[in-house]
């Protein structure tokens, strides 16, 4: 069973069938050519015959006229006129108006009394009528060329010249032999060429197949060798390149986003376990042991949103539908994040503004845009000192509702600017640590959303002078 398996999965290999689709298609083309050959041949041959044959009734008239009334002596003449041939090929005969046979060059051979004539129509006198029979005992046609005339003294007769085509049947062998012989020799060589050819041609491929064997999880920074030449072939390379690399995106992405979930989530487990031991390393007071768990609260508070956000980050990746689309007036889900997020700013001594114009209505989760516009708002709390303004603008700009939130704080230097919206990304972990105990998923929660909506978010920021986030939304409109 492996060997039959073998041998057919060998067979039907792109070279193998690349090799008999070219045979095939030499055989195919030999053989019409040959067959063309050969009709034009037998066709060639035959007219040959048939001009020979109107030279030959042309003169057994001759031999007619001159024995008018004598039938007798217009067979012995005509006899004696073959005689002479060397090759027993050809014979004369002759018949009345009635197709009765009255004088024959040979009576009593194989070529007598064949293709005897039909009465003519009185309007096709003069025209000669060539046919071709098979006689009884003998496997090489006969060609017959027959005329329908008057003699000399006014007697209606049909004289018919009689050919026995032994010679095209061997012309015809003979080219029919070469062809089959040439056939044969054209399947070989298109075998063998078309084998070669496959060989060459696959040959790049196999290249391209063992480059991309050689590429594991840990060699994905490997790529595949390019000719140069721009075929085919290198396109395909340069697409499997392409392919490699965003493989090899997404391999280092998911690790580093693995690493970094490991890390965040060691901290709070790190503190729950400390918690516990303190708690059980002696006895305690209930008061002690109230404020143990009110600490434990908030890891847990901490782990949990961590998985959610987590949770969250990973359906957007899958594809699947994290929205639960509305129509909803931006102005007022805007409007309830900026409230709940005044008295915190109030708190930190920040000036918290709020700037709407026309009212703006779009399709949207809007649970889940107060999401991100509660994220932007905390990041922009977070890192904003005392004193400072934060700005929330909503506008319409090319078909798109935009929200801008805008601070005064200690902005992004502009080597971290292009990653701050990678998971578990913060800009100076220490600095950050000062201002917050998040995880670094809010600005990738931020631009989920703002894709899923089918827009997207920017950021432009300079140290010291603060940061400004626009999220574009698609618009819809206002209803009736």
């Amino acid at each position: 069973m492996y060997s039959v398996t073998r041998i057919k999965r060998r067979t039907w290999t792109i070279g193998a069938r690349l090799t008999f689709w070219g045979a095939g298609l030499t055989l195919a083309v030999s053989t019409l050519l040959c067959v063309i050959l050969y009709a034009g041949m037998f066709f060639s041959l035959r007219r040959e015959i048939d001009t020979f044959l109107e030279g030959e009734v042309y003169e057994f008239m001759l031999t007619v006229n001159a024995h008018p009334d004598d039938d007798a002596a217009l067979e012995r003449a005509i006899r004696e006129e073959l005689s002479t041939r060397a090759r027993k090929d050809l014979s004369f005969q002759l018949f009345d108006a009635a197709g009765r046979l009255v004088a024959s060059s040979e009576p009593n051979a194989a070529l007598a009394g064949l293709g005897v004539p039909r009465p003519e129509a009185p309007e096709r006198m003069g025209y000669f009528r060539f046919a071709t029979f098979q006689p009884p005992n003998d496997p090489v046609p006969v060609r017959t060329c027959s005329l329908h005339t008057k003699t000399l003294t006014g007697r209606e007769v049909t004289a018919q010249a009689a050919y026995r085509m032994d010679q095209m049947v061997v012309s015809l062998s003979m080219l029919q032999r070469t062809c089959l012989l040439a056939l044969a020799v054209a399947v070989v060589l298109a075998l063998l060429a078309g084998r070669l050819l496959a060989t060459r041609c696959l040959q790049p491929i196999q290249g391209v197949a063992a480059a991309a064997e050689r590429i594991r999880a840990g060699t994905l920074g490997q790529r595949i060798p390019l000719t140069g030449t721009g075929d085919e072939l290198d396109r395909l390379a340069g697409t499997l390149n392409n392919m490699l690399e965003r493989i090899d995106h997404y391999v280092r992405q998911v690790q580093r986003f693995t690493a970094d979930a490991s890390h965040e989530l060691r901290t709070p487990l790190a503190a729950l376990r400390g918690s516990a031991e303190v708690a059980l390393s002696r006895e305690r007071s209930a008061e002690e042991l109230r404020e143990v768990l009110e600490q434990t609260i908030e890891h847990y508070n901490r782990l949990q949103r961590i998985a959610e956000d987590l949770l969250l980050l990973a359906r957007a990746d899958a594809g699947e539908n994290i929205l639960h689309r509305e129509r909803l007036l931006l102005n007022d889900a805007v409007a309830d994040v900026v409230d709940l997020y005044g008295p915190l700013a109030e708190d930190r001594k920040l000036e918290l503004r709020l700037h709407v114009g026309e009212a703006i209505w779009i399709d949207a989760d809007g649970g889940r845009l107060k999401q991100l516009v509660g994220n932007l708002l905390d990041n922009a709390i977070k890192y904003t000192p005392p004193c400072g303004q934060i700005t929330v603008e909503l506008k319409t700009r090319n078909g798109l509702a935009e929200i801008v939130v805008a601070d005064t704080g200690i902005g992004i230097p502009p080597e971290d600017l292009p990653r701050v919206f990678d998971r578990f990304y913060r800009v100076d972990r220490s600095r950050a640590s000062q201002h917050s105990g998040g995880a670094g998923l809010g600005l990738s929660i931020c631009r989920s959303i703002a894709e899923a909506h089918g827009g997207g978010i920017e950021t432009q920021s300079s140290p010291g002078s603060g940061t400004r986030f626009v999220v574009a939304l698609p618009l819809t409109s206002a209803p009736a």
